[in-house]
């Protein structure tokens, strides 16, 4: 069957030099769209920054836009040798991650910066989330960002307090964002970003959790009018991570290419996110006419208390695994507070 695919080959082509043997191409699949920030602030640059760093031994073949599976299936692609590198969400597959979900959880600093080192640091060799979620899985983790603080975004109703959530039906993304929607009030719908778009044109949903910054990527913008900015839900975890097969299969230059270009790109992410939040709120309500709500200090404190319930809830349910969830959110938190 043949596919409609979108291929960016991205090389210097610093590799003549190197013999033919030594040359890789890497299967790089992903399910967010060509336009979004990850897909050029991430991704991006972590190929260009590889294939640069190995002389241009290293090249890859980027398949975006769910062209080899969609979101919850890029793990899978990985341990069947689909695809060898993946854009690995653990909110869509919390069977498979559910303690890396510990950076979505509600409460948690703004910085970009410091929940995408922390993730970074314990999904390493030797970490606890290595040691519990990556090394199971056969895969290992090569660059961590996130989207930055997911705000409440409507389509027609003003969101001012936690009492305005009631019943509405409110998109997010699965793992904590959806018990975070739950303990607000709302009925959250899981759901995953191709479809959200459709959803609310039709009327499905009332509103999301979605980042500010990547309205626009997804073309949410025509069908939102109300967004509540300054209080933030939680985030969403970026990983993108290379099997264990190929990775042993790469000379041990290739691998520190890869390593270092993994560090270069989760630093340029997250300051991409930190840097850019600010504009894109504004422009959503100058440009596209999205009216800004606010919570006041009263709501704000309603709302934090229902997030530590939350926390509360996501290290109870996961008690009894190999690795203890207090110890995950434990070692998490005094990382992100540094």
């Amino acid at each position: 069957m043949e596919k409609n695919v979108i291929a960016l080959t991205l090389g210097v082509g610093l590799g003549m030099a190197a013999s033919a043997q030594a040359e890789v191409t890497l299967t790089f699949a992903d399910w967010q769209v060509p336009t979004a920030s990850t897909t050029q602030q991430a991704a991006k640059v972590f190929m260009d920054k590889a294939t640069e760093l190995s002389n241009g031994e290293i090249q890859f073949e980027y398949f975006p836009a769910e062209q080899l599976g969609k979101g919850g299936e890029m793990l899978r692609l990985l341990q069947t040798g689909v695809a060898d590198i993946a854009h690995v969400s653990p909110a869509y597959i919390t069977d498979k991650f559910p303690l890396l979900t510990v950076s979505e959880l509600p409460g948690m600093p703004l910085d970009s910066c410091a929940l995408a080192n922390a993730v970074y640091d314990m999904a390493q060799p030797g970490g606890l989330l290595y040691e519990s979620e990556f090394k199971p899985n056969g895969v290992r983790l090569l660059l961590a960002g996130n989207l930055g603080p997911y705000s409440i975004l409507t389509t027609e109703k003003p969101i001012e307090t936690v009492a305005d959530l009631a019943g509405m039906n409110i998109r997010t993304a699965g793992g904590p964002m959806e018990m975070t929607a739950t303990e607000l009030g709302a009925n959250a719908i899981r759901m995953s970003g191709s479809e959200t778009l459709p959803s609310l044109s039709r009327g499905t949903l009332d509103g999301l959790l979605w980042p500010i910054p990547l309205v626009e990527d997804w073309g949410l913008e025509g069908a939102l009018t109300q967004m509540t900015p300054n209080l933030s839900t939680g985030s969403f975890v970026v990983t993108y991570s290379i099997s264990d097969s190929v990775w042993d299969g790469l000379t041990e230059s290739q691998q520190a290419a890869m390593t270092e270009s993994g560090k270069f790109a989760t630093e340029h992410y997250c300051n991409f996110v930190n840097e850019t939040w600010t504009s894109s709120r504004d422009k959503l309500e100058r440009v596209h006419g999205i009216m800004v709500s606010e919570f006041s200090d009263e709501e704000i404190v309603k709302a934090e208390a229902r997030f530590d319930d939350v926390n509360e809830k996501w290290v109870e349910r996961l008690k009894g695994g190999p690795v203890s969830s207090q110890e995950i959110y434990d070692d998490f938190v005094k990382r992100v507070s540094q």
